[in-house]
């Protein structure tokens, strides 16, 4: 080969190369500016697939982990429980067993299972992939239907009936009772003043309503009857505690904590060291199945304060509550009389 040849090759050889660098250096500017829509639609679609298949892999741990939980359940015994949200462990199993057992399950070998203590008789259930809740369960211990109660020191109950905006027909009713009870209402509701005033003459107690983002002095100016105000609404985190407690200090009630447990901010011991009466409801009755809890829960702690509604089937359960009570020899009491005996105690540890 002569070297005019020679000399063509080499050129088209380095015409090749430089065709090719500037196609990687140039090509993805051009294809954007001839086409501009086309990538943003790749990277979107790539986007959207990628969090699809994100998605699936997360609903698909959720789902299997469900079912490890609903398979452990249903060996023991309550894998067809009603209340899918809820556990009741039976007779002889414990919640630490509960996670030990989730935990050497091959199909949750991968995630993280944990089981925590909240309050008295409530455990919660966890279940992780990586910083991902996949499940979550309140977990409750075995609890006998009919808890047994000591004669020499038995339990202080007490009943509540919430009331709402609209004037009730049931307080003929409730004074027609001869347990201790007083009623719930919200501070500013039409029928308030003569509710309260209705309910006093019938020797019943009265409890506020409390509404966290309404001014405190006011709602509790507005029920000077009030021996005591309920508290079920979320708190805000950044709520200074001392500031917003401090005027139920001076108004002389006591404060029930009717939020779920385990909520936050913690009121306990903030409340305790101001000296305010501070009390957790056993719980509100819904279901048959709030019966067991509220009796367990008012036998363990020697105290419980129960609520329900003023309907027809809060009216049912109440009575069973009291009935129940009365037989199995708990000492029955109005709230601010509880409040006297037990608001003023040292903190639990949570």
């Amino acid at each position: 080969m002569d070297g005019r040849h020679t000399f063509t090759l080499g050129l088209w050889l380095l015409s090749a190369a430089v065709l090719c660098l500037a196609i990687v250096r140039l090509g993805p500017w051009l294809w954007v500016n001839l086409f501009p829509g086309v990538e943003e639609t790749t990277l979107v679609e790539e986007a959207q697939f990628a969090d699809a298949n994100a998605a699936a892999s997360n609903a698909s741990s959720s789902e299997q982990a469900a079912e490890a939980l609903h398979r452990v359940l249903s060996n023991w015994g309550v894998g067809n429980a009603p209340e899918p949200e809820r556990i009741y462990l039976p007779q002889g199993r414990r919640p630490s067993e509960l996670q030990d057992t989730l935990r050497a399950l091959d199909s949750l070998s991968k995630l993280e299972v944990y089981v925590t203590r909240v309050d008295d008789l409530l455990f919660r259930l966890r279940i992780y992939s990586g910083a991902r809740l996949l499940l979550q369960r309140d977990v409750f211990p075995f609890l006998p239907e009919r808890p047994s109660v000591t004669g020499v020191d038995p339990p202080e109950a007490s009943v509540l009936v919430l009331l709402g905006e609209e004037e009730s027909e049931v307080l003929d009713r409730i004074c027609s009772w001869r347990s201790p009870l007083a009623i719930v209402l919200p501070p500013f509701a039409a029928h308030a003043v003569k509710s309260m005033r209705f309910a006093s003459r019938c020797s019943k107690g009265v409890v506020l309503l409390l509404d966290p983002e309404d001014d405190v002095p006011e709602q509790l100016a507005s029920a000077p009857e009030a021996s005591g105000v309920l508290l079920v609404d979320k708190l805000e985190d950044s709520l200074d505690l001392n500031r917003w407690l401090r005027p139920f200090v001076g108004a002389d009630v006591f404060l029930l904590d009717g939020r779920p447990s385990g909520s936050l901010p913690s009121l306990e011991t903030p409340a305790r060291a101001m000296g305010l009466r501070y009390l957790r409801w056993a719980g509100q009755l819904q279901q048959d199945s709030d019966l067991i809890l509220a009796r367990n829960l008012t036998v363990r702690r020697g105290y419980g304060l129960v609520s329900a509604r003023g309907d027809d089937e809060g009216m049912r359960l109440l009575e069973i509550f009291l009935e129940d009570a009365r037989d199995d020899g708990y000492h029955l009491l109005f709230p601010g009389e509880v409040a006297r005996e037990h608001g003023l105690g040292e903190p639990t540890s949570r």
